[in-house]
Protein backbone atom coordinates (compact mmCIF):
# COMPACT_ATOMS: atom_id res chain seq x y z
CA UNK A 1 0.00 0.00 0.00
CA UNK A 2 1.77 3.45 -1.12
CA UNK A 3 1.88 6.52 0.65
CA UNK A 4 -1.29 8.04 -1.53
CA UNK A 5 -3.46 5.28 -0.55
CA UNK A 6 -3.08 5.40 2.82
CA UNK A 7 -3.38 9.60 2.96
CA UNK A 8 -6.47 8.96 1.14
CA UNK A 9 -7.55 6.09 3.93
CA UNK A 10 -6.43 8.83 6.51
CA UNK A 11 -9.17 11.65 4.87
CA UNK A 12 -12.29 8.91 4.70
CA UNK A 13 -11.54 8.22 8.40
CA UNK A 14 -11.76 11.99 9.79
CA UNK A 15 -15.04 12.50 6.87
CA UNK A 16 -16.09 9.59 8.30
CA UNK A 17 -15.71 10.26 11.63
CA UNK A 18 -16.45 13.78 12.17
CA UNK A 19 -20.66 13.49 12.30
CA UNK A 20 -19.53 10.61 14.73
CA UNK A 21 -17.72 13.28 16.53
CA UNK A 22 -20.40 15.72 16.82
CA UNK A 23 -22.84 13.24 17.85
CA UNK A 24 -20.43 11.66 20.87
CA UNK A 25 -19.75 15.56 21.99
CA UNK A 26 -23.58 16.61 22.81
CA UNK A 27 -24.17 12.80 24.01
CA UNK A 28 -21.62 12.68 26.75
CA UNK A 29 -22.46 16.08 27.86
CA UNK A 30 -25.84 14.55 28.36
CA UNK A 31 -24.40 11.29 30.19
CA UNK A 32 -22.51 13.62 32.32
CA UNK A 33 -25.92 15.13 33.46
CA UNK A 34 -26.88 12.22 34.16
CA UNK A 35 -29.29 11.97 31.16
CA UNK A 36 -29.17 8.50 29.33
CA UNK A 37 -29.08 9.92 25.23
CA UNK A 38 -29.97 7.25 22.50
CA UNK A 39 -31.89 9.77 20.59
CA UNK A 40 -29.05 10.98 18.38
CA UNK A 41 -30.29 8.71 15.63
CA UNK A 42 -33.53 10.76 15.56
CA UNK A 43 -31.77 14.40 16.25
CA UNK A 44 -29.63 13.61 13.35
CA UNK A 45 -31.99 12.43 10.72
CA UNK A 46 -34.19 15.51 11.87
CA UNK A 47 -31.51 18.10 11.15
CA UNK A 48 -30.26 16.08 7.84
CA UNK A 49 -34.03 16.72 6.10
CA UNK A 50 -33.81 20.03 7.80
CA UNK A 51 -30.45 20.83 6.19
CA UNK A 52 -31.18 19.96 2.58
CA UNK A 53 -34.90 21.89 3.11
CA UNK A 54 -33.18 25.37 4.07
CA UNK A 55 -31.15 25.07 1.54
CA UNK A 56 -33.83 24.08 -1.29
CA UNK A 57 -35.68 27.39 0.47
CA UNK A 58 -32.56 29.43 0.68
CA UNK A 59 -31.43 29.14 -2.79
CA UNK A 60 -28.92 27.09 -2.62
CA UNK A 61 -26.84 28.23 1.05
CA UNK A 62 -25.32 25.63 2.88
CA UNK A 63 -24.74 28.15 5.72
CA UNK A 64 -28.50 28.51 5.56
CA UNK A 65 -28.33 24.56 6.06
CA UNK A 66 -25.97 24.20 8.78
CA UNK A 67 -28.02 27.16 10.86
CA UNK A 68 -31.59 25.77 9.92
CA UNK A 69 -29.81 22.18 11.36
CA UNK A 70 -28.50 23.54 14.38
CA UNK A 71 -31.82 25.26 15.20
CA UNK A 72 -34.01 22.83 14.12
CA UNK A 73 -32.29 19.56 15.83
CA UNK A 74 -32.59 21.52 19.23
CA UNK A 75 -36.25 22.60 18.50
CA UNK A 76 -36.59 18.57 18.37
CA UNK A 77 -34.56 17.58 21.21
CA UNK A 78 -36.66 20.03 23.20
CA UNK A 79 -39.10 17.55 23.15
CA UNK A 80 -37.20 14.70 24.07
CA UNK A 81 -35.91 17.09 27.32
CA UNK A 82 -39.32 18.05 28.15
CA UNK A 83 -40.08 14.20 28.53
CA UNK A 84 -37.20 13.68 30.73
CA UNK A 85 -36.99 16.80 32.53
CA UNK A 86 -40.78 17.73 32.98
CA UNK A 87 -42.68 14.28 33.14
CA UNK A 88 -39.44 12.32 34.35
CA UNK A 89 -40.44 9.70 31.62
CA UNK A 90 -38.16 6.28 30.97
CA UNK A 91 -34.83 8.02 29.50
CA UNK A 92 -34.75 4.82 27.25
CA UNK A 93 -38.22 5.06 25.86
CA UNK A 94 -38.04 8.46 25.52
CA UNK A 95 -34.93 7.86 23.50
CA UNK A 96 -36.35 5.18 21.37
CA UNK A 97 -39.76 7.42 20.77
CA UNK A 98 -38.06 10.28 19.88
CA UNK A 99 -35.82 8.11 16.98
CA UNK A 100 -39.34 6.55 15.53
CA UNK A 101 -40.90 9.31 15.26
CA UNK A 102 -37.70 11.20 13.66
CA UNK A 103 -38.01 8.28 11.12
CA UNK A 104 -41.56 8.67 10.05
CA UNK A 105 -42.12 12.76 10.37
CA UNK A 106 -39.11 13.09 7.58
CA UNK A 107 -40.40 10.33 5.69
CA UNK A 108 -44.23 12.37 6.09
CA UNK A 109 -42.38 15.69 5.13
CA UNK A 110 -40.29 14.62 2.09
CA UNK A 111 -43.63 13.43 0.78
CA UNK A 112 -45.44 16.37 1.83
CA UNK A 113 -43.22 19.05 0.96
CA UNK A 114 -41.65 18.07 -1.77
CA UNK A 115 -43.85 15.05 -3.23
CA UNK A 116 -41.14 12.62 -3.04
CA UNK A 117 -40.47 9.30 -1.75
CA UNK A 118 -36.63 8.14 -1.00
CA UNK A 119 -34.97 10.84 -1.76
CA UNK A 120 -34.63 14.27 -2.40
CA UNK A 121 -31.76 16.34 -3.58
CA UNK A 122 -31.85 20.34 -3.78
CA UNK A 123 -32.25 22.19 -7.53
CA UNK A 124 -29.04 23.79 -6.38
CA UNK A 125 -26.42 23.96 -3.91
CA UNK A 126 -23.75 26.33 -3.45
CA UNK A 127 -21.29 23.45 -2.15
CA UNK A 128 -18.54 24.41 0.77
CA UNK A 129 -14.82 24.98 -0.71
CA UNK A 130 -12.76 22.61 1.96
CA UNK A 131 -10.00 24.19 3.61
CA UNK A 132 -6.40 23.78 2.43
CA UNK A 133 -3.55 24.30 5.05
CA UNK A 134 -0.70 25.40 4.07
CA UNK A 135 2.61 23.69 4.07
CA UNK A 136 0.46 20.59 5.83
CA UNK A 137 -1.08 20.26 2.62
CA UNK A 138 2.46 18.93 0.97
CA UNK A 139 3.76 16.98 3.41
CA UNK A 140 2.27 12.83 2.62
CA UNK A 141 0.63 11.22 5.54
CA UNK A 142 0.11 14.40 7.46
CA UNK A 143 -1.78 16.23 4.47
CA UNK A 144 -4.59 13.57 5.47
CA UNK A 145 -5.41 16.70 7.47
CA UNK A 146 -5.93 19.40 5.09
CA UNK A 147 -8.48 19.68 2.70
CA UNK A 148 -11.28 19.03 5.40
CA UNK A 149 -14.77 21.03 5.21
CA UNK A 150 -15.05 23.95 7.92
CA UNK A 151 -17.38 21.62 10.13
CA UNK A 152 -14.49 19.37 10.35
CA UNK A 153 -12.44 21.72 12.32
CA UNK A 154 -15.02 23.29 14.12
CA UNK A 155 -15.44 19.92 15.81
CA UNK A 156 -11.96 19.26 16.78
CA UNK A 157 -12.27 23.23 18.14
CA UNK A 158 -15.28 22.12 20.35
CA UNK A 159 -13.37 19.20 21.49
CA UNK A 160 -10.98 21.81 23.04
CA UNK A 161 -14.02 23.61 24.23
CA UNK A 162 -15.94 21.19 26.01
CA UNK A 163 -13.01 19.99 27.57
CA UNK A 164 -12.29 22.92 28.74
CA UNK A 165 -15.94 23.61 30.31
CA UNK A 166 -16.04 20.39 31.70
CA UNK A 167 -12.72 20.10 33.35
CA UNK A 168 -11.67 23.92 34.16
CA UNK A 169 -14.80 26.04 34.88
CA UNK A 170 -17.63 26.46 37.30
CA UNK A 171 -20.33 25.22 34.17
CA UNK A 172 -18.79 21.52 33.84
CA UNK A 173 -18.49 20.99 37.50
CA UNK A 174 -22.51 21.70 37.95
CA UNK A 175 -22.79 19.80 34.87
CA UNK A 176 -20.80 16.76 36.62
CA UNK A 177 -22.68 17.16 40.03
CA UNK A 178 -25.87 16.53 38.37
CA UNK A 179 -24.63 13.44 36.94
CA UNK A 180 -23.58 12.19 40.53
CA UNK A 181 -26.66 13.48 42.36
CA UNK A 182 -29.59 15.95 42.19
CA UNK A 183 -30.07 16.14 45.47
CA UNK A 184 -26.54 16.87 46.32
CA UNK A 185 -26.44 19.69 43.51
CA UNK A 186 -29.61 21.08 44.65
CA UNK A 187 -27.91 21.82 47.70
CA UNK A 188 -24.83 23.50 45.75
CA UNK A 189 -27.44 25.78 44.65
CA UNK A 190 -27.60 24.25 41.32
CA UNK A 191 -31.05 23.34 39.44
CA UNK A 192 -30.62 19.98 37.99
CA UNK A 193 -33.63 20.87 35.50
CA UNK A 194 -32.11 23.51 33.48
CA UNK A 195 -29.14 21.89 33.31
CA UNK A 196 -30.37 18.75 31.67
CA UNK A 197 -32.64 20.88 29.27
CA UNK A 198 -29.19 22.72 28.23
CA UNK A 199 -27.37 19.74 27.37
CA UNK A 200 -29.94 17.98 26.02
CA UNK A 201 -30.54 20.99 23.81
CA UNK A 202 -27.35 21.01 23.41
CA UNK A 203 -27.06 17.42 22.10
CA UNK A 204 -29.80 18.37 19.86
CA UNK A 205 -28.09 21.19 17.96
CA UNK A 206 -24.74 18.99 17.59
CA UNK A 207 -26.34 16.07 15.98
CA UNK A 208 -28.57 18.04 13.68
CA UNK A 209 -25.36 19.57 12.74
CA UNK A 210 -23.90 16.14 11.77
CA UNK A 211 -27.22 15.34 10.11
CA UNK A 212 -26.48 18.45 8.09
CA UNK A 213 -22.95 17.27 7.53
CA UNK A 214 -23.87 13.35 5.86
CA UNK A 215 -27.06 15.51 3.88
CA UNK A 216 -25.52 18.68 2.15
CA UNK A 217 -21.96 17.85 2.30
CA UNK A 218 -21.00 14.42 2.51
CA UNK A 219 -24.07 13.91 -0.53
CA UNK A 220 -26.02 16.57 -0.99
CA UNK A 221 -29.33 15.00 -0.56
CA UNK A 222 -31.79 13.75 1.70
CA UNK A 223 -32.74 10.03 1.51
CA UNK A 224 -34.60 7.98 4.51
CA UNK A 225 -32.86 6.57 7.32
CA UNK A 226 -29.76 8.01 5.94
CA UNK A 227 -27.88 8.29 9.09
CA UNK A 228 -28.11 4.88 9.56
CA UNK A 229 -27.23 3.72 13.08
CA UNK A 230 -24.67 6.60 13.26
CA UNK A 231 -26.58 7.57 16.19
CA UNK A 232 -26.23 4.52 18.12
CA UNK A 233 -22.25 4.26 17.24
CA UNK A 234 -22.07 7.88 18.68
CA UNK A 235 -23.38 6.28 22.08
CA UNK A 236 -20.66 3.38 21.70
CA UNK A 237 -18.09 6.02 21.20
CA UNK A 238 -18.68 8.42 24.08
CA UNK A 239 -19.18 5.33 26.17
CA UNK A 240 -16.17 3.53 25.08
CA UNK A 241 -13.97 6.74 25.61
CA UNK A 242 -15.32 7.10 29.37
CA UNK A 243 -17.20 10.39 28.46
CA UNK A 244 -14.23 12.16 27.73
CA UNK A 245 -14.19 14.54 25.02
CA UNK A 246 -10.60 13.51 24.17
CA UNK A 247 -11.25 9.83 24.38
CA UNK A 248 -14.37 10.46 23.01
CA UNK A 249 -13.25 11.93 19.59
CA UNK A 250 -10.07 9.71 19.32
CA UNK A 251 -12.45 6.20 19.89
CA UNK A 252 -14.52 8.14 16.74
CA UNK A 253 -11.25 8.31 14.19
CA UNK A 254 -10.76 4.62 15.16
CA UNK A 255 -14.99 3.61 13.90
CA UNK A 256 -14.15 5.91 10.75
CA UNK A 257 -10.43 4.39 10.45
CA UNK A 258 -12.60 0.64 10.40
CA UNK A 259 -14.99 2.06 8.04
CA UNK A 260 -12.58 3.70 5.38
CA UNK A 261 -10.65 0.44 5.61
CA UNK A 262 -13.48 -1.45 4.52
CA UNK A 263 -14.56 1.18 2.00
CA UNK A 264 -11.05 0.71 0.64
CA UNK A 265 -10.87 -2.99 0.45
CA UNK A 266 -13.95 -2.68 -1.62
CA UNK A 267 -12.69 -0.46 -3.81
CA UNK A 268 -9.81 -2.72 -4.10
CA UNK A 269 -12.03 -5.69 -4.91
CA UNK A 270 -10.54 -8.13 -2.44
CA UNK A 271 -12.26 -11.57 -2.70
CA UNK A 272 -13.94 -10.60 0.63
CA UNK A 273 -18.08 -10.43 0.94
CA UNK A 274 -19.52 -6.84 0.89
CA UNK A 275 -21.60 -8.05 4.17
CA UNK A 276 -18.51 -9.32 6.03
CA UNK A 277 -16.95 -5.27 4.97
CA UNK A 278 -19.99 -3.36 6.75
CA UNK A 279 -19.99 -5.49 9.78
CA UNK A 280 -16.43 -4.06 10.27
CA UNK A 281 -17.58 -0.87 12.31
CA UNK A 282 -20.58 -3.22 14.01
CA UNK A 283 -18.00 -5.25 15.10
CA UNK A 284 -15.71 -2.98 16.27
CA UNK A 285 -18.71 -1.55 18.10
CA UNK A 286 -19.37 -4.80 20.07
CA UNK A 287 -15.63 -5.34 20.79
CA UNK A 288 -15.54 -1.66 22.01
CA UNK A 289 -17.95 -2.02 24.21
CA UNK A 290 -17.05 -5.44 25.64
CA UNK A 291 -13.47 -3.75 26.43
CA UNK A 292 -15.05 -0.89 28.41
CA UNK A 293 -17.12 -3.40 30.35
CA UNK A 294 -14.60 -5.01 31.30
CA UNK A 295 -12.06 -2.06 32.25
CA UNK A 296 -15.63 -0.86 34.52
CA UNK A 297 -15.80 -4.01 36.33
CA UNK A 298 -12.21 -4.30 36.79
CA UNK A 299 -11.97 -0.81 38.52
CA UNK A 300 -15.13 -1.35 40.47
CA UNK A 301 -13.52 -5.07 41.92
CA UNK A 302 -10.48 -2.71 42.69
CA UNK A 303 -12.81 -0.15 44.58
CA UNK A 304 -13.90 -2.91 46.41
CA UNK A 305 -10.85 -4.61 47.34
CA UNK A 306 -9.47 -1.02 48.43
CA UNK A 307 -12.55 -0.89 50.73
CA UNK A 308 -12.01 -4.24 52.11
CA UNK A 309 -8.98 -3.70 53.33
CA UNK A 310 -9.30 -0.48 54.76
CA UNK A 311 -11.95 -1.93 57.06
CA UNK A 312 -9.58 -4.53 57.86
CA UNK A 313 -7.16 -2.09 59.03
CA UNK A 314 -10.08 -0.11 61.35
Amino acid sequence: MNIAVISDTLASMIRIATPLMLMALGGLLCDRAGVFNIAMEGFALVGAFAAVACVQFSGGSVWIGLLGALVIGALYSAIFGLFVTKFKADNIIASLAMNTLGAGLTSYLLRAMFDVQGAYAPDNIEKLSMIEIPIIKDIPILNCISGQSIVTYFAVILMVAIYIMLFKTKTGLGICAVGESDVAARTAGIKPEIVKWKVVLLSGALSGLAGAYLSIISVSQFSEDMVQGRGFTAFTIYVFGASHPIYASLVSLLFGLAEAVGIRIELLGLSIPPAIIDMFPYMLAIAALAVSSYVRKRKVQGVVKVKKKKEKLA
